[in-house]
């Protein structure tokens, strides 16, 4: 159990725009394992009239998110995400977790979840506020082994910080490759 890998995946869009993604793998302590990028994808005038309104979606999920996904190497126990429609595309054997922290309602131990709606649920995983997560149906019925990993991980380090790391090194990429 030891070897087990959280990824956290997302997609920022630049001027232009210019949709720039990366997916970070960590340990459960949060030392980073493996990074992969894709480099900024600009879709045509042709594109985003063909595409519409479902263009961004196809781009953060098609273009960017499954291709990541497939590339590393160390696959994770669980992806986390913030971009809802990628949590429609689990194709893989791991579950996709939408994350993010709550600001309402507190819940007082640790271990204690509440179902909302959906398939979300509020869950206190550390000292900090509680996350809120909603999972892919056909992975609820593994809920208490993932509260329990997430109340591990929780123990480590904060589960929400990998992603100002990911968003930043996509931003230094971004700023790396408009010097170029």
């Amino acid at each position: 159990m030891d070897n087990e890998l959280l990824g956290y995946i997302t997609t920022r869009v630049f001027e232009g725009p210019a949709y720039l993604g990366g997916i970070l793998i960590v340990d459960k302590k949060g030392i980073p394992v493996e990074f992969k990028y894709v480099e900024p994808i600009r879709p045509s005038k042709l594109q985003t009239l063909l595409y519409g309104n479902t263009i961004d979606r196809y781009i953060r999920v098609e273009s960017v998110g499954i291709p990541l996904v497939d590339a590393v190497e160390r696959k994770p126990v669980i992806l986390f995400i913030r971009e809802e429609p990628f949590l429609e595309e689990s194709k893989w054997t791991f579950p996709i977790i939408s994350i993010s922290r709550y600001k309402g309602e507190v819940l007082s131990n640790i271990g204690e979840f509440k179902e909302l709606e959906n398939g979300e649920y509020l869950i206190k995983i550390d000292t900090n506020l509680p996350v809120r997560v909603k999972i892919d149906k056909k992975f609820r019925e593994r809920l208490q082994e993932l509260i329990n990993l997430l109340i591990e991980v929780g123990q480590n380090f904060d589960i929400m910080e990998p992603f100002s790391r990911l968003e930043e090194a996509i931003r230094f990429i971004w700023r790396e490759q408009k010097k170029s």
